[in-house]
């Protein structure tokens, strides 16, 4: 049987696949999966774009912290966060102590397909400029704050789900001391 004795969370820029993938590995290990930006919505009683149109991006941020608390009174599972939850310190010490942290590293021309393809509802972070000067600004800003957190980096983004999942359990069996029992 799959199980984690502590959190799997997955960090990266939005873009990089932590939703898709938590699910698919929340699937094999048979444990739960939990999106801190679905757990804000719930929290804020509304969606993201709303709560951060209306309160800042500061009040987004609060909530967000708040989801890394709640996460500290639930079952160990699998746990993909927003792309900005490493910006706040608090939250940095926080995902270290929540378990075993996954920096998914996708290349920028790869985030940038991949958002123009979406139809998501997230915001811009900086307004008025292309998506790709977007995505290299938040890009230089995030990365050390993800590598400071990552207990590893994997490269992702030009595998498939699927062997991006065994990629992620082939790296969980190797973590000393081990996170669960991976099969």
């Amino acid at each position: 049987m799959n199980r984690l004795s502590r959190f799997l969370v997955l960090v990266g820029p939005r873009g990089s696949g932590k939703t898709t993938l938590g699910h698919a590995l929340a699937r094999v290990l048979d444990v739960p999966v939990y999106d801190t930006d679905r757990m804000v919505e719930e929290s804020a009683g509304e969606p993201l774009s709303r709560l951060w149109e209306r309160e800042g991006e500061e009040a987004f941020r609060i909530f967000e912290s708040g989801a890394l608390e709640a996460l500290s009174r639930l079952p160990p599972g699998v746990v993909s966060t927003g792309g900005g939850i490493v910006l706040r310190p608090e939250n940095r010490a926080a995902l270290r102590r929540l378990g075993f942290v996954l920096y998914l590293h996708v290349p920028e021309e790869q985030l940038v397909a991949r958002l123009v393809a979406s139809s998501d509802r997230r915001p811009r972070l900086r307004d008025g400029i292309p998506l790709a000067d977007e995505i290299r600004q938040v890009s230089a800003e995030r990365d050390p704050l993800y590598r400071e957190v990552a207990d590893h980096t994997l490269p992702s983004g030009g595998l498939s789900i699927g062997l991006t999942v065994e990629e992620i359990l082939s790296v969980l069996r190797r973590v000393s001391p081990p996170i669960g029992e991976i099969a």
